[in-house]
């Protein structure tokens, strides 16, 4: 019986099994790195995720070519640890802030892949959109309607009592239970809306980037420029310049969180 295991396997397809499985999987992405954490395959839910036509184009690259710079980091962080001391990630919660502007959270888990000679090769990975399981991440959904407002209204100003009343809650406890829930205040999660926003648009407008603070909701130019250099470690003309013109696709951006 274990012969014909052995002989079954050695005809699949390269990567069928996984391409089978998770291609029917609309909340999930598939991926697999070699060890230096290079992709050497996806299924096709990641590959729209980043807007790649077909996996022949994704093979090879890394994190850096489509992620933002600082998730591009923790995902290799992630990718060296397992593959450094050989134990998977399992479940980590991320929040992600897409090129739309909204913040999403993610569960995603790393498993070591070994060689015929037992050396670690690389690793397999999956990552799942918790927005789109009805059992997972419930506070979400109780969360979600301040979630949507604060998307749609980032740009004008907006005060925590306004998002406690469209929660039902008073001020005090929605604010504990946000942050027990967020791991952030409701005024961090904003000001990171209107960074992510920012940084969109600094990347994709001609706009100057007066216009571009006050479009994402900064009404003070100083402390927009502050704030851009604390999180994101660089002026806003500097990161335009880097990134002007890579606005096609998603680029996402790690906020940190397990």
């Amino acid at each position: 019986m274990k012969d014909h295991s052995l002989d079954f396997m050695s005809r699949l397809r390269d990567n069928d099994i996984g391409q089978k499985i998770f291609d029917h999987f609309p909340d999930v992405c598939f991926f697999i790195k070699d060890i230096r954490s290079r992709f050497v395959g996806a299924n096709h839910v990641l590959l729209k995720k980043i807007g790649f036509a077909s996996e022949k184009d994704l093979i090879g690259l890394t994190d850096y070519d489509f992620w933002y710079e600082q998730a591009a980091e923790s995902y290799q962080r992630d990718d060296a640890k397992v593959m450094r001391t050989g134990q998977p990630l399992i479940n980590k919660h991320e929040l992600i802030a897409t090129s739309s502007g909204m913040l999403e959270w993610v569960q995603t888990t790393k498993i070591p892949l070994h060689g015929k000679d037992g050396s670690i090769i690389g690793l397999i990975g999956f990552s799942r959109d918790l927005r789109l399981d009805n059992s997972s991440l419930h506070f979400y959904r109780t969360m979600e309607p301040v979630i949507q407002y604060i998307f749609n209204n980032f740009s004008n100003p907006i005060r925590v009592s306004d998002l406690a009343k469209i929660s039902g809650m008073p001020a005090p406890s929605f604010i504990r239970q946000f942050k027990h829930e967020f791991q952030m205040t409701p005024s961090r999660y904003l000001g990171l809306v209107r960074l992510n926003a920012a940084c969109r648009m600094l990347s994709s407008s001609q706009k100057s980037i007066s216009e571009i603070a006050l479009d994402a909701g900064f009404y003070d130019h100083s402390y927009f420029t502050k704030q851009f250099i604390k999180h994101k470690k660089t002026t806003p003309t500097e990161y335009r310049i880097k990134h002007e013109g890579k606005s096609e696709g998603p680029r996402f951006l790690s906020l940190g969180t397990s």
